[in-house]
């Protein structure tokens, strides 16, 4: 076995404790617990803000809504339909023009 300078050593031991917490999985009797970092990100103030909070973040980070590109409010639109339709989001079909407009007012490309 080759033995690792201190250099190297230490190099290794600073990269270990500052890399981020990512995923952590801990195995009990049959089971795996996932834990998460913490949410961060937040939704931006405006209209609509509390039920698209209420909708999107049950399936997805802020993060990840924000990182979609601008879009059109077709195109947003056809987005919070496949959330509902396709992958089961449970959004009231009143709440989904409140959804979009927020959307739009926040990442919209119109």
């Amino acid at each position: 076995m080759r033995k690792l300078s201190p250099a190297t050593m230490a190099l290794a031991a600073l990269f270990t404790l500052a890399a981020p917490p990512m995923l952590f999985a801990e195995e009990k009797s049959g089971e795996v617990k996932i834990d998460l970092p913490p949410e961060t990100a937040q939704l931006k103030p405006g209209p609509g803000m509390d039920t698209a909070s209420r909708n999107c973040k049950t399936c997805h980070s802020v993060d990840y809504i924000y990182m979609q590109p601008p879009l059109t409010r077709e195109q947003w639109t056809a987005t919070v339909m496949k959330m509902k339709k396709v992958f089961g989001a449970p959004i009231p079909d009143n709440d989904v023009a409140i959804i979009v407009n927020y959307l739009v007012s926040q990442n919209g490309k119109e």
